[in-house]
């Protein structure tokens, strides 16, 4: 490589180790990643889901003590919708929403739907 590999080059190798099921490359790529961007969660995340996806459960506890060890915290994820010209904003975990029980009981058919055709959906 004819420059010398940043966060940004590091997380893409990382990423790619999740698709293609690399847990013992990810670990050579996450050292260097945690030197760059040592309070980042994502990137612990990403590398305790590769060794959970690996069945190295161990490894992936051990990445989340770490985070607890070195006060590592994770953001609850956000994201937003428009509907009809209108932003609807949503965070995950959130059981606030005064329609919670029926977005809840829709969330579970969509569910039921998707894996009746044969697809795992991640819960």
């Amino acid at each position: 490589m004819p420059f010398e590999p940043n966060a940004a080059v590091w997380g893409s190798l990382l990423g790619a180790c999740r698709i293609h099921c690399n847990a013992n490359l990810a670990e050579f790529i996450a050292r260097h990643l945690f030197e760059l961007e040592p309070k980042i969660s994502g990137n612990y995340i990403l590398l305790a889901n590769i060794y959970s996806a690996a069945d190295r459960w161990e490894e992936a506890a051990r990445i989340r003590c770490l985070m607890k060890e070195w006060g590592v915290t994770k953001s609850p994820g956000c994201g937003w919708i428009e509907v009809k010209r209108k932003v609807h904003s949503f965070i995950a975990g959130d059981t606030l929403h005064p329609l919670m029980k029926d977005i809840s009981m829709k969330m579970e058919s969509l569910y039921v739907q998707i894996k009746e055709t044969g697809i795992c959906p991640q819960h």
